[in-house]
């Protein structure tokens, strides 16, 4: 095997990500299901100067074949996600190339500013899963994917003492509150609060402005995902409140529409099956810290690329958070 490198629009290197895009294990449930990823036209645009578009790509040779592994960040970002590994890991094979691939992409997203980066895989994924255990990965949370196939959308049953309206810059305060009340304080590390964009919603108490749900949603061509957090208070009405979120989205007619639920929201399992919503299988999301714990108030050194080679900037190792 050659050394971990940054991909580069060669010939040899075009048709190995090419060839591997069909073997790729997928590691970022959001982007493959909304969007769907091809790994040569995500390398590419990674390509284009000060656009940061793409996933930035690095690839192992060995001869012919070899390893690709793709990440999802914008540079500046605290937390970047590991988008595709290809060709699936296999327990068969030696790990130690996997290892040097997976480091080159933790190194990468530190440089990029990045403190953590995730990557989740389904529990029966047994070689991924020991593999980014190797790696210095550890499990944060479980999720699961509920699936709502597209279809018509029914009427919602009237809520009296809440409502639900899509969420404004004004809300962030509030959003960020619930956040912190309800997702735990090991698991915010790596689940940091998505963003309020356009379809996003809040749940509120009518006459109080007290904030108890909100509804991330992030499109793409090929379906929807929500992010719901929901405020135990609501357990009687997260039926009727996820009804109504739903008739919101009207993309969901032609869309599927995914729920992803972490564990700490596992009591949302049985209003999404009352509203016909399937499980697919338990993934466990992934972490690892990409720097060192700040030591006298200086900032550890970060990974950089040089001629293809991953080197640290002060020729240390970059240690993950323990």
């Amino acid at each position: 095997m050659t050394d971990v490198r940054p991909f580069a629009p060669t010939p040899m290197d075009l048709a190995l990500v090419r060839r591997l895009a069909s073997r790729q294990l997928l590691t970022d449930t959001t982007i493959a299901l909304t969007r769907g990823i091809n790994p040569l036209e995500a390398a590419l645009l990674a390509m284009v100067p000060m656009a940061d578009l793409g996933f930035p790509t690095l690839v192992m040779r060995d001869g012919d074949d070899g390893l690709i592994g793709q990440i999802r960040h914008r540079v500046g970002e605290r937390s970047a996600h590991i988008a595709c590994l290809a060709p699936i890991p296999q327990d068969s094979l030696d790990y130690v190339a996997w290892l040097q691939l997976i480091d080159g992409l933790v190194h990468t997203a530190g440089r990029r500013g990045a403190w953590t980066i995730t990557a989740e895989v389904i529990e029966h994924e047994h070689s991924a899963f020991k593999l980014l255990r190797k790696a210095g990965f550890v499990v944060y949370a479980r999720q699961t994917i509920f699936r709502r196939a597209p279809g018509p959308i029914r009427p919602s049953v009237s809520l009296e003492r809440l409502h639900v309206r899509p969420a404004n810059e004004i809300d962030m305060i509030r959003v960020q509150a619930l956040h912190a009340a309800l997702v735990p304080s090991l698991i915010q590390q790596a689940d940091p609060l998505p963003e309020i964009n356009a379809g996003s919603l809040v749940v509120e108490v009518i006459g109080e402005q007290r904030l108890l749900g909100y509804l991330s949603v992030i499109e793409g061509k090929a379906g929807l995902m929500v992010k719901p957090y929901l405020h135990p208070d609501v357990y009687e009405e997260a039926e009727a409140i996820l009804e109504h979120a739903i008739n919101c989205w009207s993309k969901a007619e032609r869309l599927p529409m995914y729920f992803a639920v972490r564990s700490y929201q596992d009591w949302l399992r049985i209003p999404l099956n009352l509203l016909g919503l399937v499980a697919g299988d338990q993934q466990a999301v992934f972490v690892k810290h990409t720097v060192a714990r700040m030591e006298n108030g200086t900032e550890p050194a970060r990974a950089t690329l040089e001629f293809g080679t991953l080197v640290s900037s002060a020729e240390i190792s970059i240690e993950p958070l323990r």
